[in-house]
């Protein structure tokens, strides 16, 4: 099964299973740790922990997904090359178990390989009551499979307009990923756009993933434009050509 990431996907994110109109929503109750996780050959599990901070007994599904990125859009595939133990657990109120990550095909990689680990609360039709929202949270973890060299991460940017919104277009020709934030881009004319001043998202290792702008763009954008991100290594800056 393959299907598409939202492009902005928080690494957790609420969803209400209820008809619309209802009342007040139960509170969600699902913890997982840690944000990010990075797997080496010579270490090739990790432990994600997840907890139960409310008052009822939650169902909990974790899945492990390959997370690619091609032609400026991101998905989910599944794989066998990384598994979660066990996949299905009841955590009961207050308490914290551990679900074991393994890297199952253990061939070398050349390159960084990346994942989505999700953590999902199963939603239980026996909690729902009339006039009550209940709500489920799920978990979207990365998780980077490390080469042993690997070259840094390169971007190279390209900006364009599609739809009365500006393009802008990130090919990573390293081995790494870069993760993106506080990105803004200066065109050749002087206007400033921003993409905003939290996370963008990853360019992951050997691909390209574009984004658009939060509002609306009237101008040119073309070749001349400067591009200013703060990455996980850093504050960096970089010219763009025009998007084709």
């Amino acid at each position: 099964m393959t299907y598409a990431m939202n492009r902005f996907l928080p690494f957790a994110f609420c969803a209400a299973f209820a008809p619309a109109g209802l009342g007040a929503a139960e509170a969600a109750s699902l913890q997982a740790s840690p944000v990010l996780i990075e797997l080496r050959q010579n270490s090739p599990s990790a432990t994600v922990q997840i907890r139960n901070t409310g008052q009822a007994p939650i169902a909990v599904q974790t899945r492990v997904y390959r997370w690619t990125q091609q032609n400026g859009e991101e998905s989910l595939e599944e794989t066998d090359d990384l598994a979660a133990s066990p996949p299905l657990t009841t955590l009961q109120p207050g308490t914290t178990y551990s679900v074991r990550l393994v890297q199952v095909n253990r061939s070398p990689v050349t390159q960084e390989q990346a994942f989505r680990v999700l953590v999902d609360e199963l939603p239980d039709p026996n909690r729902q009551q009339s006039g009550t929202i209940a709500i489920v949270v799920r978990h979207s973890i990365p998780v980077f499979l490390l080469a042993e060299e690997t070259r840094p991460a390169q971007v190279n940017w390209a900006i364009g307009t599609r739809n009365g919104r500006l393009v802008l277009r990130a090919t990573n020709t390293g081995d790494r990923r870069v993760r993106l934030s506080n990105v803004s881009v200066k065109l050749a004319g002087g206007q400033n756009v921003s993409f905003g001043s939290g996370l963008l998202g990853y360019a992951l290792a050997g691909s390209t993933m574009e984004w658009m702008s939060p509002g609306r763009f009237n101008g040119a954008a073309g070749a001349g434009a400067t591009i200013s991100a703060t990455t996980d290594r850093g504050a960096i800056t970089g010219q763009a050509a025009g998007l084709r």
